[in-house]
């Protein structure tokens, strides 16, 4: 209640001092390509915006919070001087972090310790900033130049009450934005891909703007013309806008802001997507569509559209003709790809530079691409992994990425489960709530393996109560449906207590895992993946992936639900895996080719899946027989050592 007050005693004293002119509100955003948080508060707050477009204007810069993102192509490398120079103005410290009128949120209603979070604006909030009337009109005209390289911004700004500022701190502030900007693939880690009201480019520059005087009585005016070069970086010109303010900089109060808006050009086809092209396929020719759009004033009447596998061309041209009017969307049949191998490839396409016979100026959206996978030949089994190769995905994996963001399943040097640092991890830690990615195994045939199983190792803590999870799948109709085998989320995954540090499991904090796949006994077409699901938790990390012929002879013991060994042939050290019904005493003996007892442990393990490492350094090259005993009978399994 208290903050209601406050707001409207600012209106109050605001509206009495110069009650003449409706205000622009202007809303900043400071958010990040690398901000988790970020990128699941942008949607609802875009909603917002743009149902307040009446009365706000927004204008987002993405910091380098919680790190700068790598990629050059990145919204902030490409604009980082002045984005660090409006981080360091308002002293920005986290994002997402919000400023209404260069204000706190909380001026104008917001409340709560994080009253400027983004997810804290609401309507009443943008409609109560805009209540706020100004001393000053803003009157903003812009036009293209011949080429489509420069625009220049004409105005007026107008006095309509007095106003007086201290020393030369008034200043008018011209950003040029890109309503739109999407990525095929995200530039940070965060997994956004789609943008609004990107800060591009100040002008003249930021921080000094254009001056204006310090003191103003009513109608008082100052012209301007600001000739506004496009930087190279621009992605698409028809969605380029220009917005003015004017700013305060003895309070950083916004007093009134103004925008020209995007203009579309004349001739300007857009690439907006790719379609036909499934995640996962077994044909080696697809049929892929082009969806465009006329994002200019004319009509569309002819263009030609050019298709590429990995960069380099890959079936015939079309040369479409026909009417595709301004603002309408059409789909165009292209002709097939062939000749493609296994593995992942990517499909682009590009709309030539001469629509409708003439020059396209806008060519930032004359292209689009779309990831896909062709399943290879399937080998025999065993497929045995352990990630000491550095190159990833491995030989004959396919990684399924549909966001197409940095935060995915890679290769980990950092931590393995058989004293080796490398390992396999998804990064929930920094992957968006929602976000799903898929590691397939090579494509594999069963033929002859009577009692197939999957063991892998995992490894995974919370950062609080999330439920990230992980899943393993089966398809033997090459991706075209899966069915689930093994999953498990939250507490169930947890290997180690959770952490609220990036999680790297020690060689103590992983668990074995057994997955029985006798319903896929002697087939021939089996396609097995991984699948990771982000609760934006901890990282998930899988080493030592084997599937293989369960071995062994088994006595009776109807307490023991498995028992696998991996890695099996092994050199160093081996993992017996045993998963039981209830809790009980277990013990391992190995015995070598003489009968020899090389090794004896007992312990006491839970109900469910249990983990004992053993150190086979020190044993002979040669087969070993693998002895689990519990108080009900024995299984055997024969052990591999080489050296």
């Amino acid at each position: 209640m208290k903050k209601t007050i406050t707001l409207f005693s600012f209106m109050a004293l605001t509206t009495a001092g110069f009650a003449q002119s409706p205000r622009m509100s202007l809303y900043e955003e400071f958010t990040g390509e690398n901000c988790p948080p970020c990128a699941s508060t942008n949607p609802g707050l875009d909603v917002k915006l743009a149902a307040n477009a009446n009365n706000t204007i927004p204008l987002k810069w993405q910091v380098a919070i919680p790190s700068a993102p790598t990629s050059l192509t990145s919204l902030y490398q490409q604009n980082k001087a002045e984005i660090d120079a409006r981080d360091s103005y308002y002293s920005i410290s986290s994002a997402p972090n919000g400023r209404q009128d260069g204000q706190s949120q909380a001026v104008f209603g917001a409340t709560g310790t994080s009253a400027d979070h983004p997810a804290n604006v609401t309507a009443t909030l943008l409609n109560n900033a805009a209540a706020v009337t100004s001393p000053f009109t803003i009157a903003m005209n812009r036009a293209w130049d011949a080429s489509f390289s420069t625009i220049t911004v004409t105005g007026t700004l107008t006095a309509t009450g007095n106003y007086t500022t201290t020393g030369t701190n008034l200043k008018f502030r011209l950003v040029m934005t890109e309503k739109e900007v999407h990525y095929a693939v995200a530039p940070g880690s965060n997994g956004e891909k789609d943008f609004h009201w990107v800060a591009r480019k100040s002008f003249p520059d930021l921080t000094n703007g254009t001056a204006m005087s310090n003191t103003w009585t009513t109608g008082q005016t100052q012209t301007f013309t600001v000739v506004c070069a496009l930087p190279s970086y621009i992605w698409d010109k028809s969605q380029v806008e220009m917005v003015g303010f004017i700013q305060d900089d003895a309070n950083k109060k916004v007093i009134q802001a103004g925008l020209a808006a995007a203009a579309p050009l004349q001739d300007d086809a857009a690439a907006t997507s790719v379609s036909g092209l499934p995640a996962m396929t077994c044909n080696t020719s697809l049929n892929p569509s082009a969806v465009i759009k006329n994002n200019g004033s004319n009509a569309i009447t002819s263009m030609t559209i050019n298709p590429f596998v990995n960069g380099v061309a890959n079936g015939a041209s079309i040369n479409w003709t026909g009417s595709l009017a301004a603002g309408a969307t059409t789909t165009v049949v292209l002709n097939p790809i062939t000749a493609l191998t296994s593995g992942s490839s990517t499909f682009s396409l590009s709309i030539a530079s001469n629509v409708n016979g003439a020059l396209d100026y806008n060519l930032g959206n004359n292209s689009t691409t779309a990831k896909f996978s062709v399943v290879g030949t399937y080998g025999a089994a065993p497929i045995v992994e352990s990630f000491s190769s550095a190159t990833f995905p491995p030989a004959n994996w396919i990684l399924i990425n549909p966001d197409g963001g940095a935060s995915t399943w890679a290769r980990s040097t950092s931590a393995g489960s058989q004293s080796t640092t490398q390992s396999v991890r998804y990064p929930a830690y920094s992957a968006s709530a929602g976000d799903i990615d898929d590691l397939v195994l090579p494509p594999v045939s069963l033929s002859g393996i009577t009692s197939p199983v999957l063991v892998f190792d995992v490894a995974y803590a919370q950062y609080s109560t999330e439920n990230d999870q992980l899943d393993v799948m089966v398809s033997t109709n090459c991706g075209s449906t899966w069915t689930n085998v093994f999953s498990k989320a939250g507490t169930s995954l947890m290997t180690a207590n959770a952490t609220t540090s990036s999680f790297v499991p020690t060689t103590s904090q992983w668990r074995g895992e057994s997955v029985n796949l006798s319903a896929y006994a002697n087939n021939t077409t089996v396609l097995v993946k991984f699948v990771a699901t982000s609760d934006y938790g901890n990282n998930i990390y899988v080493d030592q992936i084997n599937l293989l012929q369960a071995t062994g002879i088994e006595n009776i013991n109807s307490n023991f639900t498995a028992v696998e060994l991996f890695p099996n042939p092994t050199s160093n050290e081996t993992s017996v895996n045993v998963s039981l019904v209830k809790a009980a005493d277990v013990t391992i003996n190995v015995l070598n080719t003489v009968g020899q007892n090389v090794y004896q442990a007992t312990s006491t393990l839970n109900g469910g899946t249990n983990k004992v490492n053993i150190d086979t350094k020190n044993f002979a090259a040669g087969i070993y027989n693998v002895v689990v005993t519990s108080e009900n009978g024995s299984i055997t399994k024969k052990l591999s050592v080489i050296k």
